[in-house]
């Protein structure tokens, strides 16, 4: 039988066309026209389980006929007890019985359901930060990392209700009245049609009010997510906030934020306290008329049925006792149906995400790619919408062992070339390894032979052996050890605890400089064949900036490296140069013939001016 994994894997489309998708943004009309469609997009998820759905959903139904026979047994002993006759000993055993396995169904139901739901909102998590790993940077499309961190955690968990709850009582809605309604006939054929005949005011009422739940819904996950959104920004600028004294301006945005996200979940609680009291009125009224019914007819008071008892006191027993319970799967679906509203809007948010993976290497042509040895080719490259592109050239070709330094203004497009070497920016072209072509499922191959180094060094709250591992997770002591001593960081860490020295959140604890040390050994614990930097020195001092260049000229020998800067002067030791301009690219030349021509180099006495 096939995993979750892999079925959930069959969901995901080529991340080109998800990540077009994703970028044309769809106003709320739009994805509510698409949410007919999710229904289908929930039924694959739940596919790898539908076996023990059916399970669950097959023990509900059992609690159906045990329910109607526990009913019967309860209403004979009354009827016995109130005619002062002693009930039969096997009577009481029956209905202890019945009580008890029907318990049982119902709470192996719900363990199932839940379990069901577990499982799957788990295996759906771990797809979606797959997806978002296999993303990279360009991640930032499907929202800020605070929007996707609500995406992966309260949108997930919004599916727990339709999983474990809604689903499973869609049977036991068609099942239980229809039984009861049966088993009523037998005993008063009027009071059946009572029931019957009040019956789809329940639904009616249900789908009038969860349109609008549905609605509020989407509305409320919306707001979340731009309210995480928002936070993760607050936290994350919150030192530069405070430098500026603006922390109080940006606490009062986050405060109206709140205040919105506050309006949007009393507006959906109260359309859903609405629907809940729609829904306990009419079912009270439709079980009020039976009792009356009933009541009157032991009177002997029915208009039509003058001292006559119609119905005999231990049917009418039976009939009243089940009369709740004929509405009581209907009530249950009322209220879960805001469950599946809800689920419907967090699925419409997920699908993007969950539709962006990139292609993995499955396929028999894949699954060895050799390191890169001579030269990686890019050909008729095209990057963003072909009226305007982000990056289009023709050709490009890049040596194994030669050093470049990618060189433009703002914008012209330096980050975006390393994103799409690094495979992190949807494309239209050809890439070339060694002359081999590499076709869509080898380019997450391609990545693995791939490091790449930002300009703030990504660093978590740990120990430096903790944010080692996060390269090599099996790394022992003396690798670490070593990689620290190559970047000249060995020797302070020393002097504090070693690899156990803790930094706080940021990598706080080191200064700019020991991150970016620390951020080149992680990548030297890694036998990677291609250095992507993207502005490495751009957040340091001069005298910081200097010493990691300096660095780099010597951890970088063999490599193929890639350095996006401003800083020209620093890196006077690459080799050739590729410069940008508003997403077009010149072939590459030698450094040194930039270097000869820049005015501003020579004015500062960095090189000599060409005589």
């Amino acid at each position: 039988m096939a995993t979750p994994e892999k079925n959930l894997s069959q969901v995901n489309l080529n991340v080109t066309t998800a990540q077009q998708t994703a970028a044309s943004r769809r106003p709320v009309a739009a994805k509510s026209r698409a949410g007919r469609r999710q229904p289908a997009l929930l039924q694959q998820w739940l596919q790898p389980y539908r076996r023990t759905l059916s399970l669950a959903t097959l023990l509900a139904g059992c609690s159906v006929p045990l329910l109607i026979a526990h009913c019967w047994y309860f209403a004979s002993i009354a009827s016995q007890l109130l005619a002062q006759q002693a009930p039969a000993f096997n009577d009481w055993l029956w209905f202890a019985a019945l009580f008890l396995l029907r318990q049982l169904c119902l709470s192996g139901k719900e363990l199932l359901a839940q379990q069901v739901s577990r499982r799957l909102r788990s295996d759906i998590r771990q797809q979606l930060l797959a997806n978002t790993a296999a993303l990279g940077p360009a991640r930032q499309q499907f929202g800020a990392d605070g929007a996707l961190s609500a995406l992966l955690t309260e949108q997930v968990d919004a599916l727990d209700g339709y999983i474990s709850r809604y689903r499973p009582q869609l049977v036991q809605v068609v099942l239980a009245p229809l039984a009861i309604a049966a088993a009523v006939a037998y005993h008063s054929l009027f009071a059946a049609l009572l029931l019957l005949l009040t019956a789809p005011l329940v639904p009616l009422f249900m789908v009038l009010v969860g349109r609008e739940a549905s609605k509020a819904s989407q509305q409320q996950l919306n707001v979340l997510s731009r309210m995480s959104g928002r936070l993760y920004d607050f936290l994350l600028g919150l030192p530069l906030l405070k430098r500026l004294n603006a922390t109080e301006v940006a606490t009062a945005h986050l405060h109206g934020a709140a205040e919105q996200y506050q309006r949007s979940t009393m507006r959906v609680l109260r359309l859903a306290f609405l629907s809940t009291a729609v829904l306990e009125l009419f079912t009270s009224v439709a079980i009020a008329l039976v009792a009356l019914y009933l009541g009157l007819g032991l009177l002997g008071e029915l208009p039509w049925l003058k001292q006559q008892v119609p119905v005999l006191y231990q049917s009418a027993l039976f009939i009243l006792l089940l009369a709740p319970e004929f509405y009581q799967p209907l009530r249950q679906l009322g209220n879960d149906y805001h469950a599946k509203a809800q689920a419907t809007a967090a699925s419409l948010n997920l699908t993007p995400l969950a539709q962006a993976s990139t292609l993995t290497a499955n396929s028999s042509e894949s699954k060895n790619l050799p390191q890169l040895q001579q030269q990686l080719c890019l050909q008729q490259i095209q990057v963003g919408s072909a009226l305007a592109p982000r990056l289009a050239f023709d050709g490009l070709t890049l040596q194994q062992g030669q050093r470049y330094l990618i060189k433009g203004e703002s914008g012209s497009g330096k980050s975006t070339l390393l994103q799409l070497l690094a495979g992190f920016a949807p494309y239209s072209g050809q890439i070339w390894l060694d002359q081999q072509p590499l076709t869509p499922t080898q380019l997450p191959l391609l990545r693995q032979q791939i490091a790449y180094l930002t300009q703030q060094a990504e660093l978590q709250a740990g120990t430096i052996a903790d944010n080692l591992r996060l390269a090599k997770a099996d790394a022992s002591a003396s690798e670490m050890q070593s990689v620290l001593e190559q970047t000249g960081l060995w020797d302070f860490l020393a002097r504090q605890q070693g690899l156990d020295y803790l930094l706080a959140e940021s990598g706080r604890g080191l200064s700019g400089g020991q991150q970016q040390r620390l951020a080149l050994a992680r990548l030297l614990l890694q036998p990677k064949t291609i250095w992507l930097l993207d502005e490495p020195v751009a957040e340091l001092d001069h005298a910081s900036a200097c010493d990691i260049a300096q660095l780099l000229e010597q951890l970088s020998e063999g490599k193929l490296l890639l350095v996006a800067s401003h800083q020209s002067s620093m890196f006077q030791w690459l080799d050739q140069v590729i410069e940008l301009n508003a997403g077009r690219l010149t072939p590459a030349k030698p450094l040194a013939a930039l270097l000869a021509t820049d005015t501003w180099l020579a004015k500062h006495g960095l090189v000599a001016e060409d005589n």
